[in-house]
């Protein structure tokens, strides 16, 4: 039987992948650090421990104490690979490193949802950085997650593992999850179509990639 792997996911937003990873992946034993309370009491499953890392306010005092701090509370979890996925902070130097010096052969991947290959007109990546899938979803009307190493603390200029199939305005109007595409700017229906695209189109690519990742 071959040895179980720790996944470690960090997120921002109650809307991730992590759970419904461990629910498909019985075989990994995951963890969710979310940075900041749970607003409502979480069923865990046997392969899945979610914590919160509320620090907002060293956060805002002192970025290097926060990623200091997050850095050693994530390395109890000895995780054979990190996973970014609605994380709206952008991993330092230190931390990576960090990370790296505990285990040299994990790698660290964001799950963007956006994709990184499309240029602006000032040459730069059209859909990255922050709020990338409401840019892309109003440009084009579909949104299509791109998979990349994180290798520094520039960001979203990691090597892209893969690209996801994209959810479409069509599709989602034909499930009646939305009418027109401006409805991604309501928070609520953006989370319930992000929740929607992760389960349909990036969680069987994130196994796989997992799997070779963690071998």
């Amino acid at each position: 039987m071959s040895e179980r792997k720790n996944i470690l996911f960090l997120s921002s937003s109650f809307v991730n992948i992590a759970k419904i990873f461990a629910e498909n992946n019985p075989n990994y034993d995951v963890f969710l650090v979310i940075d900041r309370k749970f607003p409502f009491e979480i069923e865990d499953l046997d392969n899945f421990y979610p914590f919160t890392f509320n620090q907002d306010k060293v956060f805002e005092r002192n970025r290097e104490k926060y990623f200091d701090n997050l850095a050693v509370f994530t390395n109890e979890f000895e995780p054979d690979l990190i996973i970014t996925n609605n994380f709206s902070k952008l991993l330092p130097a230190s931390f990576i490193d960090f990370a790296k010096f505990r285990n040299s052969k994990m790698s660290i991947i964001n799950i963007h949802h956006g994709d990184l290959t499309v240029n602006d007109t000032d040459g730069g990546m059209a859909y990255a950085g922050l709020n990338s899938d409401i840019k892309e979803f109003l440009s084009d009307e579909e949104i299509v997650t791109t998979f990349h190493l994180i290798e520094d603390a520039q960001m979203d200029t990691g090597e892209q593992l893969g690209f996801s199939h994209p959810t479409t305005l069509k599709e989602l109007k034909q499930k009646s999850l939305v009418h027109k595409k401006e409805d991604i700017l309501n928070l609520r229906l953006r989370n319930v179509i992000l929740s929607y695209h992760e389960r349909t189109k990036c969680l069987n690519l994130l196994k796989k990639l997992t799997q070779e990742l963690t071998k």
